[in-house]
Protein backbone atom coordinates (compact mmCIF):
# COMPACT_ATOMS: atom_id res chain seq x y z
CA UNK A 1 0.00 0.00 0.00
CA UNK A 2 1.69 3.37 -1.21
CA UNK A 3 2.22 6.20 1.29
CA UNK A 4 -0.01 9.47 1.12
CA UNK A 5 1.99 12.05 -1.07
CA UNK A 6 1.03 14.44 1.45
CA UNK A 7 2.63 12.35 4.58
CA UNK A 8 6.43 13.02 5.09
CA UNK A 9 6.85 9.11 4.46
CA UNK A 10 5.15 9.77 1.06
CA UNK A 11 6.72 13.18 0.61
CA UNK A 12 10.27 11.09 0.66
CA UNK A 13 9.22 8.49 -1.34
CA UNK A 14 8.34 10.74 -3.98
CA UNK A 15 11.32 12.56 -4.07
CA UNK A 16 12.98 9.05 -4.57
CA UNK A 17 11.18 8.21 -6.79
CA UNK A 18 12.16 11.75 -9.27
CA UNK A 19 15.20 12.08 -7.90
CA UNK A 20 16.91 12.54 -11.59
CA UNK A 21 14.15 14.82 -12.57
CA UNK A 22 14.64 16.74 -9.35
CA UNK A 23 18.10 16.89 -10.42
CA UNK A 24 17.47 17.65 -14.22
CA UNK A 25 15.47 20.56 -12.69
CA UNK A 26 11.75 20.03 -14.25
CA UNK A 27 8.78 21.51 -13.05
CA UNK A 28 6.98 18.94 -10.79
CA UNK A 29 4.96 21.47 -8.88
CA UNK A 30 1.90 18.92 -10.25
CA UNK A 31 3.40 15.96 -8.36
CA UNK A 32 2.08 17.59 -5.13
CA UNK A 33 -0.97 19.30 -6.61
CA UNK A 34 0.74 22.26 -6.50
CA UNK A 35 0.88 22.62 -3.03
CA UNK A 36 3.58 24.30 -1.09
CA UNK A 37 5.81 22.73 1.09
CA UNK A 38 6.48 24.81 4.47
CA UNK A 39 10.90 24.84 5.44
CA UNK A 40 12.98 26.76 7.94
CA UNK A 41 15.53 28.44 6.21
CA UNK A 42 18.97 28.71 6.73
CA UNK A 43 18.74 32.09 8.93
CA UNK A 44 15.92 30.45 10.71
CA UNK A 45 12.32 31.57 9.21
CA UNK A 46 9.66 30.02 7.03
CA UNK A 47 9.97 30.23 3.76
CA UNK A 48 8.07 28.05 1.08
CA UNK A 49 8.71 25.79 -1.98
CA UNK A 50 7.05 23.60 -4.41
CA UNK A 51 7.64 19.71 -5.39
CA UNK A 52 10.81 19.31 -7.39
CA UNK A 53 12.61 22.33 -5.79
CA UNK A 54 14.00 20.25 -2.63
CA UNK A 55 14.95 16.64 -2.01
CA UNK A 56 15.49 14.57 0.77
CA UNK A 57 18.94 12.88 1.82
CA UNK A 58 17.32 11.38 4.36
CA UNK A 59 13.81 11.13 6.22
CA UNK A 60 15.70 13.73 8.99
CA UNK A 61 17.51 15.54 6.30
CA UNK A 62 15.71 18.41 3.58
CA UNK A 63 17.62 19.76 0.79
CA UNK A 64 16.41 22.86 -0.83
CA UNK A 65 17.61 23.22 -5.13
CA UNK A 66 17.86 26.72 -5.62
CA UNK A 67 20.10 29.56 -7.35
CA UNK A 68 18.00 32.35 -4.67
CA UNK A 69 20.99 34.76 -4.05
CA UNK A 70 19.60 34.65 -0.51
CA UNK A 71 20.14 31.05 0.03
CA UNK A 72 23.67 30.19 -2.23
CA UNK A 73 26.12 30.99 0.11
CA UNK A 74 24.70 28.58 2.42
CA UNK A 75 25.52 26.32 0.05
CA UNK A 76 26.33 22.17 1.14
CA UNK A 77 27.95 20.11 -1.57
CA UNK A 78 25.81 16.92 -1.94
CA UNK A 79 24.00 14.62 -4.49
CA UNK A 80 24.05 17.67 -7.39
CA UNK A 81 28.18 17.78 -7.19
CA UNK A 82 27.88 18.14 -11.07
CA UNK A 83 25.52 20.67 -11.53
CA UNK A 84 25.78 24.31 -10.51
CA UNK A 85 22.49 24.58 -8.39
CA UNK A 86 22.94 24.98 -4.72
CA UNK A 87 21.64 22.62 -2.59
CA UNK A 88 21.11 23.95 0.78
CA UNK A 89 19.93 22.31 4.25
CA UNK A 90 16.74 23.55 5.66
CA UNK A 91 14.20 21.85 8.09
CA UNK A 92 11.10 20.27 7.00
CA UNK A 93 8.28 22.38 8.03
CA UNK A 94 4.80 21.25 6.87
CA UNK A 95 3.07 20.66 3.72
CA UNK A 96 -0.09 23.00 2.84
CA UNK A 97 -3.59 20.65 3.73
CA UNK A 98 -6.21 22.62 1.57
CA UNK A 99 -7.75 23.46 4.44
CA UNK A 100 -7.88 27.15 6.30
CA UNK A 101 -9.12 27.75 9.67
CA UNK A 102 -11.58 30.03 10.66
CA UNK A 103 -9.40 33.07 10.32
CA UNK A 104 -8.79 31.97 6.69
CA UNK A 105 -5.23 31.05 7.63
CA UNK A 106 -4.07 28.54 5.58
CA UNK A 107 -3.17 24.84 7.65
CA UNK A 108 0.24 23.35 7.29
CA UNK A 109 0.92 20.13 9.06
CA UNK A 110 3.14 20.71 11.89
CA UNK A 111 0.39 23.24 12.85
CA UNK A 112 -1.08 23.37 16.12
CA UNK A 113 -4.62 23.83 16.01
CA UNK A 114 -7.76 23.86 18.47
CA UNK A 115 -10.90 22.43 17.23
CA UNK A 116 -14.12 24.74 17.94
CA UNK A 117 -17.13 23.28 19.84
CA UNK A 118 -20.25 24.63 18.79
CA UNK A 119 -20.87 27.93 21.36
CA UNK A 120 -17.50 28.81 20.28
CA UNK A 121 -15.48 27.52 22.87
CA UNK A 122 -11.93 25.30 22.12
CA UNK A 123 -12.71 21.39 22.40
CA UNK A 124 -9.06 20.51 22.55
CA UNK A 125 -5.55 21.39 20.82
CA UNK A 126 -3.39 19.06 19.23
CA UNK A 127 -0.63 19.07 16.08
CA UNK A 128 -1.55 18.81 12.49
CA UNK A 129 -0.07 15.79 10.43
CA UNK A 130 -0.78 13.22 7.81
CA UNK A 131 -0.68 9.87 8.59
CA UNK A 132 1.20 7.80 6.39
CA UNK A 133 -2.63 5.48 4.81
CA UNK A 134 -4.88 8.40 5.66
CA UNK A 135 -6.53 10.19 3.02
CA UNK A 136 -7.09 13.32 5.19
CA UNK A 137 -5.11 15.14 7.61
CA UNK A 138 -5.28 14.71 11.44
CA UNK A 139 -4.93 15.91 14.65
CA UNK A 140 -2.94 13.47 17.16
CA UNK A 141 -4.86 12.49 20.51
CA UNK A 142 -4.20 10.30 22.88
CA UNK A 143 -4.19 6.89 21.10
CA UNK A 144 -6.16 8.20 18.05
CA UNK A 145 -6.55 10.85 15.42
CA UNK A 146 -9.22 13.27 14.91
CA UNK A 147 -9.92 13.45 11.29
CA UNK A 148 -10.25 17.04 9.48
CA UNK A 149 -13.49 15.85 8.53
CA UNK A 150 -15.04 15.13 12.17
CA UNK A 151 -14.55 19.01 13.62
CA UNK A 152 -17.78 20.16 12.02
CA UNK A 153 -17.37 23.85 13.89
CA UNK A 154 -14.06 24.31 12.67
CA UNK A 155 -10.64 24.85 13.63
CA UNK A 156 -8.44 27.74 14.38
CA UNK A 157 -4.27 27.62 14.32
CA UNK A 158 -2.85 28.93 17.86
CA UNK A 159 1.19 28.53 16.70
CA UNK A 160 3.16 25.86 15.36
CA UNK A 161 5.14 23.02 16.88
CA UNK A 162 8.54 24.76 15.88
CA UNK A 163 9.43 26.39 19.03
CA UNK A 164 12.59 25.98 20.84
CA UNK A 165 14.30 24.36 17.79
CA UNK A 166 18.32 24.77 17.75
CA UNK A 167 21.03 24.92 14.98
CA UNK A 168 22.12 20.92 15.13
CA UNK A 169 18.20 20.57 13.64
CA UNK A 170 19.30 21.47 10.54
CA UNK A 171 21.79 18.56 9.90
CA UNK A 172 19.19 16.00 11.34
CA UNK A 173 15.48 16.56 12.49
CA UNK A 174 13.99 13.93 14.11
CA UNK A 175 10.28 14.46 12.49
CA UNK A 176 8.75 13.21 16.34
CA UNK A 177 9.97 16.22 17.87
CA UNK A 178 6.82 18.09 16.70
CA UNK A 179 4.73 15.78 18.80
CA UNK A 180 6.21 17.84 21.82
CA UNK A 181 2.05 18.85 21.95
CA UNK A 182 0.86 15.21 22.63
CA UNK A 183 2.34 15.25 25.98
CA UNK A 184 -0.35 17.00 27.15
CA UNK A 185 -2.53 13.94 26.94
CA UNK A 186 -0.66 11.93 29.65
CA UNK A 187 -0.03 12.21 33.35
CA UNK A 188 2.44 15.22 34.73
CA UNK A 189 2.74 16.52 30.93
CA UNK A 190 1.62 20.07 29.54
CA UNK A 191 -1.37 21.50 29.58
CA UNK A 192 -3.57 23.19 27.10
CA UNK A 193 -2.89 26.57 28.16
CA UNK A 194 1.19 25.83 28.10
CA UNK A 195 0.53 24.16 24.97
CA UNK A 196 -0.91 26.84 23.32
CA UNK A 197 1.05 29.64 24.99
CA UNK A 198 4.49 27.85 23.15
CA UNK A 199 3.01 27.06 19.95
CA UNK A 200 2.12 30.92 19.86
CA UNK A 201 5.79 31.57 20.07
CA UNK A 202 6.10 30.14 16.92
CA UNK A 203 3.07 31.18 14.83
CA UNK A 204 5.03 33.32 12.09
CA UNK A 205 8.26 32.41 12.89
CA UNK A 206 10.47 29.37 14.33
CA UNK A 207 11.76 30.35 17.56
CA UNK A 208 14.41 28.89 18.90
CA UNK A 209 16.36 28.09 22.10
CA UNK A 210 19.01 30.80 23.29
CA UNK A 211 22.04 30.60 22.43
CA UNK A 212 21.03 28.14 19.69
CA UNK A 213 19.79 29.95 16.65
CA UNK A 214 21.23 29.73 13.10
CA UNK A 215 24.43 31.17 12.33
CA UNK A 216 24.19 33.67 9.70
CA UNK A 217 26.83 33.93 6.98
CA UNK A 218 26.87 36.99 4.96
CA UNK A 219 28.77 35.27 2.21
CA UNK A 220 32.21 36.83 0.09
CA UNK A 221 32.20 40.01 -2.22
CA UNK A 222 31.87 38.73 -5.50
CA UNK A 223 34.63 41.12 -7.14
CA UNK A 224 37.80 43.04 -6.51
CA UNK A 225 39.55 46.21 -7.56
CA UNK A 226 42.69 45.02 -5.07
CA UNK A 227 43.66 41.75 -5.38
CA UNK A 228 44.99 41.95 -1.50
CA UNK A 229 41.83 42.70 -0.63
CA UNK A 230 39.96 39.49 -1.30
CA UNK A 231 43.10 37.66 0.07
CA UNK A 232 41.81 37.05 3.78
CA UNK A 233 39.87 34.29 5.30
CA UNK A 234 40.68 29.92 3.60
CA UNK A 235 41.46 31.29 0.04
CA UNK A 236 42.88 30.18 -2.86
CA UNK A 237 44.66 31.75 -5.67
CA UNK A 238 43.58 31.07 -9.16
CA UNK A 239 45.10 31.63 -12.31
CA UNK A 240 45.16 30.56 -16.49
CA UNK A 241 48.59 28.95 -17.69
CA UNK A 242 49.24 27.89 -20.99
CA UNK A 243 50.49 24.24 -22.04
CA UNK A 244 53.68 22.34 -19.60
CA UNK A 245 57.15 23.12 -21.60
CA UNK A 246 60.41 21.61 -19.67
CA UNK A 247 62.91 24.01 -18.57
CA UNK A 248 66.50 23.39 -18.87
CA UNK A 249 66.86 24.13 -14.49
CA UNK A 250 63.69 23.76 -13.36
CA UNK A 251 61.90 20.84 -15.27
CA UNK A 252 58.10 20.74 -15.96
CA UNK A 253 57.25 24.56 -16.31
CA UNK A 254 53.84 25.99 -17.84
CA UNK A 255 53.53 30.04 -18.59
CA UNK A 256 51.28 31.66 -15.92
CA UNK A 257 49.17 34.19 -17.15
CA UNK A 258 49.20 36.39 -13.87
CA UNK A 259 48.67 39.97 -13.70
CA UNK A 260 48.48 41.17 -9.94
CA UNK A 261 50.09 37.94 -7.67
CA UNK A 262 51.38 39.72 -4.77
CA UNK A 263 55.32 38.90 -4.51
CA UNK A 264 55.30 37.30 -1.25
CA UNK A 265 52.65 35.13 -2.09
CA UNK A 266 53.51 31.47 -0.89
CA UNK A 267 50.20 29.55 -1.20
CA UNK A 268 48.95 27.18 -3.68
CA UNK A 269 47.77 28.15 -7.03
CA UNK A 270 45.09 26.54 -8.66
CA UNK A 271 45.18 26.53 -12.26
CA UNK A 272 42.72 27.32 -15.12
CA UNK A 273 44.73 25.54 -18.21
CA UNK A 274 44.71 27.26 -21.85
CA UNK A 275 43.09 24.91 -24.81
CA UNK A 276 46.30 25.89 -27.28
CA UNK A 277 44.54 24.43 -30.16
CA UNK A 278 41.96 26.89 -30.12
CA UNK A 279 41.82 29.89 -32.19
CA UNK A 280 39.88 32.80 -29.76
CA UNK A 281 41.08 33.33 -26.26
CA UNK A 282 37.39 32.59 -25.11
CA UNK A 283 37.25 29.29 -26.66
CA UNK A 284 41.01 28.35 -24.98
CA UNK A 285 39.60 29.21 -22.00
CA UNK A 286 35.96 27.29 -22.29
CA UNK A 287 36.20 23.99 -21.13
CA UNK A 288 38.51 24.85 -17.88
CA UNK A 289 37.05 27.14 -16.90
CA UNK A 290 33.54 24.98 -16.63
CA UNK A 291 35.66 22.45 -14.75
CA UNK A 292 36.97 24.97 -12.17
CA UNK A 293 33.69 26.61 -11.39
CA UNK A 294 32.08 23.08 -10.85
CA UNK A 295 35.09 22.34 -8.48
CA UNK A 296 34.64 25.62 -7.27
CA UNK A 297 30.99 24.91 -6.21
CA UNK A 298 32.29 21.30 -5.05
CA UNK A 299 34.36 23.23 -2.07
CA UNK A 300 31.91 26.06 -0.84
CA UNK A 301 33.98 26.24 1.85
CA UNK A 302 37.41 27.69 -0.56
CA UNK A 303 37.25 30.84 -1.28
CA UNK A 304 38.76 31.21 -5.00
CA UNK A 305 40.27 34.97 -6.41
CA UNK A 306 40.76 34.83 -9.69
CA UNK A 307 43.80 36.66 -10.83
CA UNK A 308 43.80 39.13 -13.31
CA UNK A 309 45.07 38.13 -16.70
CA UNK A 310 43.80 40.54 -19.11
CA UNK A 311 46.99 42.12 -19.66
CA UNK A 312 49.14 39.10 -19.70
CA UNK A 313 46.69 37.41 -22.57
CA UNK A 314 47.03 41.23 -24.35
CA UNK A 315 43.05 41.46 -24.48
CA UNK A 316 41.25 43.79 -26.42
CA UNK A 317 37.89 45.19 -25.07
CA UNK A 318 36.16 43.09 -27.52
CA UNK A 319 38.13 39.85 -26.45
CA UNK A 320 37.36 40.80 -22.36
CA UNK A 321 33.73 40.91 -23.32
CA UNK A 322 33.59 37.20 -25.00
CA UNK A 323 35.91 36.07 -21.70
CA UNK A 324 33.58 37.75 -19.36
CA UNK A 325 30.80 36.06 -20.80
CA UNK A 326 32.14 32.62 -19.69
CA UNK A 327 31.92 33.81 -16.49
CA UNK A 328 28.23 34.19 -16.29
CA UNK A 329 27.34 30.80 -14.57
CA UNK A 330 28.60 32.52 -11.61
CA UNK A 331 26.29 35.26 -12.09
CA UNK A 332 22.93 33.26 -13.01
CA UNK A 333 23.51 30.35 -9.79
CA UNK A 334 24.80 33.06 -7.37
CA UNK A 335 27.57 31.26 -6.77
CA UNK A 336 29.37 33.46 -3.91
CA UNK A 337 33.03 31.70 -3.39
CA UNK A 338 34.46 32.87 -6.56
CA UNK A 339 35.46 36.03 -6.58
CA UNK A 340 36.41 38.11 -10.21
CA UNK A 341 38.58 40.99 -11.36
CA UNK A 342 36.15 44.21 -10.93
CA UNK A 343 36.50 44.20 -15.19
CA UNK A 344 34.60 40.98 -15.17
CA UNK A 345 31.71 41.67 -13.22
CA UNK A 346 31.48 45.22 -14.87
CA UNK A 347 30.97 43.05 -18.06
CA UNK A 348 28.46 40.94 -16.07
CA UNK A 349 26.49 43.40 -15.05
CA UNK A 350 26.31 45.12 -18.23
CA UNK A 351 25.27 41.70 -20.40
CA UNK A 352 22.32 41.96 -17.28
CA UNK A 353 21.01 45.55 -17.88
CA UNK A 354 20.69 44.87 -21.24
CA UNK A 355 18.75 41.96 -21.17
CA UNK A 356 16.51 43.92 -19.21
CA UNK A 357 16.44 46.56 -21.67
CA UNK A 358 15.45 43.88 -23.84
CA UNK A 359 12.94 42.99 -22.07
CA UNK A 360 14.50 39.94 -20.52
CA UNK A 361 15.15 39.57 -16.22
CA UNK A 362 18.36 39.58 -14.90
CA UNK A 363 19.45 37.57 -12.83
CA UNK A 364 18.87 37.80 -9.05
Amino acid sequence: MEHNKFSLEGIFDLCQQYRNDIYERKDLKQVLNRRKVRFINPEGKFDYAYFGDFYFKSMERMMLVTNNRAYTRYHQCDQMENYLWSTVPVIFAGVQTGYRDDTGREIYTGDIVSVNEEDGKHEFTSVVRYLPFASEPSLICDNFDVMFSMCKHGIHVVGTAYSEMNREMFDFFDSHFVFWPTSQFYMNGMSTEEVIKRAATAKNAPSFLEGCEPIKNRGNKTLYSDINNAMHGNFQLVCVDGDEFIDDHEGPCSTLYADNIPDDYEGEIRNIRLNEEADSVADRLKDSLNEFMIYAHRHPETKFIICDFAKSLFLNESEKREVAKLFSPLRQYNITNVVLPSWISIWLVTEDTLDYMCGGIPNS
